[in-house]
């Protein structure tokens, strides 16, 4: 049997008034109960959020009457349209009041029952919409708020690098591209600021300016510590001082290339510095703790490093031989108003390669702190593994020197040598090479004699012998 307009409704219609009561309670979440004239007759909770003393204080009142001034044109149209039995019922925004005068938005639907006037308004707690609806205001205001704090921060930036008088690059650590620049960075280049955004920095550079600002930037990302670098740009004459910056913008990372126009580096300073680089001894600069604060790649490359970044921070003697008396026996020296003049130590590799070593040091003071620069030679041609015959001491001064080359045995070793030698030159002497009586009176035998000369190196004929 199809549906038609008689069976609308059918369904329910076996339904007694607790079913239908429990029906409606479960369905909503306040329901009222309204007579024809438009009172309040009953108020059923059905949300457990709904404390059942703020509805009942409605009943005995007239519905227009709990409810605010904004919501009263809303319910007189509400029950006007219920009493002439319209059939489709609209839901309307009402803010109900409770006996503190707090408002309470509701959402109702009036429906007429029976045929006495009697009607049922179901009601859906808007709070939690309200609550969400206030949440969202209020977050799109403090996005707003952040919105203009960082239109404000953004501007002072701009004003700020703008103001800086130091031609100042932002370039892109992926494709060397400039991002942003400042007026004197447009100036320096000679070209307009947004003319050059978007170029690669090596098209203002020579060509060997550019491999040394790939090794420099190369160091800086490694090392995250800032490094500074002599470079020449193509519209300059002479090299300026570069100094590179690392800085993390959102997922990307960027370098910041500051040049430093005020005080470019004349042709003889640039010429020093590059032999400072390219110099085949270590050269290293720290503070007066030996705290390495600049290094060339001669010393990198001994202490078996990739580049100077790895070393930039680190203290001198984690790579001497004695890492406790070294520097301390340097430093204090140094800072006594001496240079150090050919001291003897190791240096022990990144990979424990020991390369002997000779150091030679002096104080630079500066405007803002003093500096210890050290000269590194590696002697390790000089003084391949122990020394030869020909190399034995002969003298106090010689065994002295050997103190840093040397463990304490192996002096000792060479001392005793050196006083062995000593007394048997001397036994030749007074018996004038007589090597009988010269065994006789160091009371060894002839053959034994013979043993150490050999050693030795002592020549001259035998007296007893001609």
């Amino acid at each position: 049997m199809g549906y038609n307009e008689q069976s609308k409704g059918k369904g329910l219609a076996g339904l007694d008034a607790d079913e239908s009561a429990a029906l409606v309670t479960a369905a909503a979440d306040i329901t009222l109960v309204i007579d024809a004239q438009g009172v309040i007759r009953q108020a059923i909770t059905g949300s457990t959020d709904w404390q059942p003393s703020r509805a009942q204080g409605w009943v005995g009142k007239a519905w227009a009457n709990v409810v605010t001034s904004e919501s009263r044109p809303k319910i007189e149209e509400m029950l006007r349209e219920a009493q002439a039995g319209k059939p489709d019922a609209r839901w309307r925004h009402i803010n109900q009041l409770s006996e503190q005068d707090e408002e309470i938005p509701i959402l109702f639907s009036l429906v007429r029952i029976g045929k006495e006037g009697q009607m049922v308004a179901i009601g859906r707690d808007l709070r939690p919409v309200a609550s969400l609806q206030a949440r969202l205001v209020e977050a799109q205001q403090l996005m707003e708020r952040d919105y203009l704090r960082l239109r404000g921060v953004e501007g002072q930036f701009r004003m700020l690098f703008d103001l800086v008088h130091d031609p100042v690059l932002l370039i892109s650590a992926r494709s060397h591209q400039i991002i942003e620049a400042n007026r004197a960075g447009g100036q320096y280049l000679q070209k307009d600021r947004q003319s050059i955004i978007g170029e690669a920095i090596e098209a203002f550079l020579s060509d060997r300016a550019t491999s040394a600002l790939h090794s420099t930037l190369q160091q800086v990302a490694s090392s995250g510590r800032p490094a500074e670098v002599s470079l020449r740009f193509v519209k300059h004459e002479g090299s300026a001082r570069v100094l590179v910056s690392y800085l993390r913008q959102e997922s990307d990372t960027v370098f910041m290339v500051r040049i430093d126009s005020e005080k470019p580096h004349p042709g003889e300073d640039t010429a020093l510095l590059e032999a400072v680089r390219q110099f085949s001894d270590g050269l290293v600069l720290t503070d007066t703790k030996g705290i390495i604060r600049s290094a060339n790649p001669a010393f990198v490359e001994m202490i078996q490093m990739v580049h100077a970044g790895q070393v930039i921070g680190e203290p001198l003697n984690h790579w001497l031989g004695r890492a406790n008396t070294d520097l301390l026996v340097m430093t204090n020296s140094l800072s006594q108003g001496g240079p150090v003049r050919l001291f003897s130590t190791q240096l022990i590799g990144h990979a424990g390669l020991v390369v002997p070593v000779e150091i030679s040091g002096i104080s630079v003071e500066s405007d803002d702190q003093p500096f210890l620069a050290f000269v590194i030679r590696d002697v390790g041609r000089r003084l391949e593994g122990r020394l030869d015959q020909a190399s034995r001491p002969r003298s106090n001064q010689d065994l002295t020197g050997l103190v840093g080359r040397m463990p304490l045995r192996e002096i000792v070793g060479e001392t005793v040598d050196l006083i062995e030698k000593l007394c048997i030159e001397a036994a030749l002497k007074i018996t004038k090479n007589n090597r009988a009586s010269a065994a006789d009176m160091l009371g060894l035998s002839r053959q034994s004699l013979y043993v150490k000369l050999r050693r030795y190196g002592i020549e001259g004929p035998d007296s007893d012998e001609d």
